[in-house]
Parts: C-alpha cells; structure tokens; sequence
C-alpha cells in the first residue's frame, strides 16, 4: 500500500512540473503576441510615415513641374524669335557673333597634326565584314578572307542586315 502511495506522489508531482510547464509555455506565448501586435503596428505607423512623405515629395515635384511648364513656352518663343531666318538686310549684313569659351578653356589650342607623321586609320572587323558583304562574297569567303569564324561573320551580317 505504501508502494502506491509514492507512485501516485510521483505521478502527482510530474504532473505538478508538466502543468508548471504548460503554463510558462503559455504565458511566454502571450507576451510574443502582445510583441507582435506591438511590432504590427510601428510597422504600420512608419509605411503610414512613408506614404505621407512620398506623397508630399510628389505634390512637390508637380509643382515644380507646373512651375517648369509654364516657363516653357515663353523660352520655346525666344528660341522661335532666335530660330527664325533673318528679313531684313541689315541682319544678314550683321557680323556674326563668336561664341565666348567657357571658364577655364579661354587659352585652350587644339592639337595640331604634324606633317611628318603618317596616320592612319585602320577599319574594324565589322566594318570589313560588311564591305566584303557588299562586295557581294559569301559569309565563308569573308570569314576565310578574314580569319575569323563563318557564324561570326553571320551573325555581323544578320545584325546589320
């Protein structure tokens, strides 16, 4: 009888701890929804934050896109004005006016080619295929004339084609 008696003491007392468990278990699960909820909604408040700044940004921008239409059309006129050929005899007679250089490049002088030098240009492997194409010659000539690969050259004409 005292045998059944401690059995039954144990099983009280794990199922005491299993309960102890339970618990916790639960009261560890209702704060990580409390914190979710919490979590949910600074997520909301800040994509709410964000929208309502890009909105502004947007009305901005339009704005200034209105703004920018408007001044449009009073330079497209100028530029007509200024675009316009001259009519009468005095603007065409009217000395050109050079354009001015701009900041830093006043005392800039151009390269001068020498005449001692030979330069010469070579032309590109395209630029060869596709002369050698006009000539008339098949992509296995060109590729043979040239050294390089027939679906290379193909593909070059098929390109250009």
């Amino acid at each position: 009888m005292t045998t059944l008696l401690i059995i039954s003491l144990l099983l009280h007392g794990v199922t005491f701890l299993w309960i102890l468990t339970l618990m916790k278990r639960n009261s560890i699960a209702e704060h990580t929804i409390e914190d979710s909820e919490q979590l949910k909604q600074e997520i909301e408040d800040i994509l709410l934050a964000y929208t309502a700044e890009m909105k502004e940004e947007n009305e901005r921008l339009l704005a200034r896109l209105r703004q920018k239409q408007t001044e449009v059309p009073q330079k497209e006129s100028a530029v007509e004005k200024k675009a316009s050929p001259p009519e009468t005899a005095k603007e065409l007679a009217a000395p050109k006016k050079e354009l001015a250089p701009e900041p830093g490049y006043e005392d800039y002088q151009p390269p001068l080619a020498d005449d001692g030098e030979d330069v010469s240009f070579e032309q590109s492997d395209t630029a060869r295929v596709l002369l050698l194409a006009k000539q008339g010659k098949s992509a296995e000539e060109i590729a043979r004339t040239l050294n390089v690969g027939k679906g290379e050259v193909e593909l070059l004409l098929k390109f250009y084609r």
